[in-house]
């Protein structure tokens, strides 16, 4: 082997390291804005939130529907909602996701966090498990894991609101 050789294998481990640490940045600023947005969408009143007087209506109809509900309420793991209080309801979050925009961001939000975390994952193999065999058998684990967490979630994102 000639010095040449070696230096264009070098090359090629320093472009996969470069490809690594340009997925991380990019994976990680997609997660910035997919992550304010759902935010945006999740946590501020702008009509994609129940009102106090919506979700206390849900609240009545759960406590009439026996002895656990309203121990719930009594015990405090779930009460009504203060006045001008806006909540996370199921109802709402199902109108929300009828609209193909919205899945798209969260489908978006899912896989740049998957592909993040992989990256993440390999990264941390690389510096601390020297046993290559061992490191490809735990990064392919962690592959299939991440297509199966993507699938999952995927499938409950085009479910929601679909009548699945």
């Amino acid at each position: 082997m000639d010095s040449s050789d070696s230096l264009s294998s070098g090359a090629r481990i320093m472009k996969a390291y470069a490809a690594g640490w340009l997925m991380q940045r990019i994976t990680g600023a997609g997660l910035v804005l997919f992550l304010a947005l759902h935010l945006w969408v999740q946590h501020m009143p702008n009509g994609f939130l129940a009102t106090a007087d919506e979700y206390n209506r849900i609240v009545a109809e759960f406590a009439d529907r026996g002895p656990v509900y309203e121990e719930a309420l009594a015990s405090g793991h779930l009460r009504e909602a203060l006045d001008g209080e806006h909540v996370i309801t199921y109802s709402k979050v199902a109108a929300r996701l009828q609209n193909p925009w919205w899945k798209a961001i969260n489908i978006m939000l899912l896989l740049f966090g998957v592909a993040h975390g992989l990256n993440g994952v390999h990264n941390v193999l690389r510096d601390y498990v020297h046993r290559g065999r061992l490191r490809l058998i735990v990064m392919g684990i962690a592959s299939l894991g991440a297509v199966w967490v993507s699938v999952v979630g995927i499938r409950s994102l085009l479910a929601v609101g679909s009548g699945l």
